[in-house]
């Protein structure tokens, strides 16, 4: 399998246009799209994570969208930024 088929494009929601939504390219890594993606972000100057969960799938394995549900406290293990979650145990 050649690396565009490994990955998709997620493509990362704001409601009510609050901020500009944003894409990744991130690898697949299940059968499904992940249910949650966390992305490291800065809250007030502190580490935070923000979390987006599915919302379309209609386009998979190409791409999925996930709709921006909140801000935690917290950093991510991984040194890309973005931590993909099968289950929305978060």
């Amino acid at each position: 399998m050649d690396e565009a088929h490994d990955m998709f494009v997620a493509v990362l929601l704001y409601p009510d246009d609050s901020a500009e939504s944003i894409s990744r390219r991130l690898p697949i890594v299940g059968a499904g799209p992940p249910a949650v993606i966390r992305a490291a972000a800065a809250f007030e100057g502190a580490a935070a994570v923000d979390v987006f969960r599915l919302v379309d799938a209609s386009a998979w394995p190409e791409a999925a969208a996930y709709l921006y549900e909140g801000t935690v406290p917290g950093t991510l293990e991984d040194g890309d930024g973005v931590e993909q979650m099968s289950t929305p145990d978060d």
